[in-house]
């Protein structure tokens, strides 16, 4: 069977072959790897996609499924001679505030359904950097997280049911959009964090949350990146739920103050804090952040001018931005540490940054533990290319043997792939790895799905 003939018969237009039609889909924002598809098709529907699936499974092709192409680790990375599955033209969103719900397709943006729900007086938490870009459908895939995470927690949080095609082109429904149902084992969280490696997500429904009366935020300036570290475990262990608590160490604050021409102070570290809730509420919480910075050795400045709260957010939502713009080569990464252990990670990682040489510009959601240090090397050099790769690599296993996690949101993909044993062998649960791949080969029997993703 010839793939593509049949792919241009069931979806016409839809298919692109062409080599400057599909230059732009060869890589993601990883850039850690870069293949020509065998073919592009671009999903107007849930019919196009259990089309592709169809005749990918009959022809045993590889599928890979991209949203934005945000994926740091290369998740969405086509494979050569594959087929690349664009969703973004999948963008519907409804509403609906009496059940407290908001329907989207798979590749609507985060951003924008989060638009939609303010309309009517609510939001969608979830708040990923790249929530301009990242769709729907790959956030689910990937369980992202965001600015809002500290609060509001990650993309499974909010799921309430899903519709997935799985290989061969079922059409599946899992759950419904309600606060409570009951079927038997939650198969919702099979899809969510896949990596597209059992199917494609083509809709969710999601919860919604009333927009709250008030937010007040904060900045910490401090002389010491370890005194911004005490500060954050105490308000958290005070028992204040911040909506955002963000940490950028003074390599980011520069690079931030260089690139954006914004007038930012000069500091070994920055916090930035929101606290929401009612009014009446809120600059209580937000002054007992303020003594919290003071008698951690930092200086704070709240307010709730819409303006000058943009210009704080703009500042923590470029950085990764800033950085690639800086730095030719970047490695990101996404580890994880207790918050408790979060002066001690911190002085590590600053150990590891002294020991390499390289530039690590570190900064993160800090308020649930999850870290970005940012390896920033010359791809032309083979020695900094090779130190990067150590550095990731000894990152990784620092936060594994503190108890934490190599990866929070941004999955394994390619990159992480080997790791991730290292990870599950510290908790003694090498078993996982073999369940999930059986799942696997249940929902995928031919391995179609995104492989060479994931599983190592």
């Amino acid at each position: 069977m010839d793939v593509i003939k049949e792919l241009k018969g069931e979806l016409g237009e839809k298919v692109l072959t062409e080599p400057e039609d599909i230059y732009a889909y060869v890589t993601d924002a990883s850039n850690v790897l870069r293949q020509v598809p065998l073919a592009v098709v671009r999903a107007y529907s849930t019919e196009d996609v259990s089309k592709v699936l169809r005749i990918a499974n009959e022809t045993s092709t590889p599928v890979v499924v991209r949203g934005g192409g945000t994926s740091l680790t290369g998740a969405s990375v086509p494979v050569k001679g594959g087929i690349l599955l664009d969703v973004t033209p999948m963008d519907g969103i409804e509403v609906n505030v009496d059940d407290g719900w908001v329907m989207a397709e798979a590749g609507a943006t985060v951003a924008k359904v989060d638009q939609e729900c303010r309309k009517y007086g609510y939001f969608f938490p979830p708040d990923p950097a790249s929530s301009r870009y990242a769709t729907i459908g790959a956030a689910l895939a990937e369980n992202a997280g965001g600015l809002r995470g500290a609060k509001y927690g990650v993309m499974k949080n909010w799921v309430l049911s899903l519709e997935v095609v799985i290989p061969g082109g079922e059409v599946l429904r899992i759950g419904k959009p309600l606060y409570k149902w009951r079927w038997g084992p939650d198969l919702i969280s099979l899809f969510i964090g896949s990596e597209g490696t059992l199917g494609v997500i083509t809709k969710a429904w999601l919860r919604i949350y009333p927009l709250p009366e008030k937010v007040v935020r904060i900045l910490g300036l401090f002389n010491s990146l370890e005194d911004a570290g005490r500060a954050i475990f105490e308000i958290r262990r005070s028992g204040i739920l911040p909506t955002m608590l963000e940490l950028l160490d003074d390599e980011s604050v520069n690079i931030v103050r260089e690139q954006s021409g914004l007038d930012i102070p000069e500091t070994e570290a920055m916090i930035i804090v929101d606290v929401d809730g009612p009014k009446e509420a809120v600059w209580r919480l937000a002054n007992q952040v303020t003594e919290i910075i003071g008698r951690n050795g930092g200086k704070a400045e709240a307010s709730d001018d819409p303006e000058e709260m943009k210009r704080l957010y703009a500042v923590r939502q470029g950085i990764y931005a800033a950085v690639t713009r800086t730095y030719k080569g970047v490695l990101i990464e996404d580890v994880v540490f207790p918050v408790s252990k979060l002066v001690e990670a911190l002085r590590e990682i600053k150990k590891i940054k002294e020991k390499y040489g390289l530039p690590m510009p570190t900064f993160g959601h800090a308020g649930d533990g999850n870290l970005h240090p940012n390896i920033c090397y010359d791809p032309d050099d083979p020695e900094q290319v090779k130190k990067a790769e150590e550095m990731f690599r000894e990152v990784a296993l620092l936060a594994i043997r503190m108890g934490g996690s190599l990866s929070g949101e941004h999955g394994i993909g390619l990159t992480k792939k080997e790791l991730l044993v290292e990870e599950l062998k510290s908790v003694n649960s090498l078993g996982y790895l073999k369940l999930v791949k059986e799942i696997k080969r249940v929902l995928d029997p031919k391995g179609i799905m995104n492989p060479g993703k994931l599983y190592p």
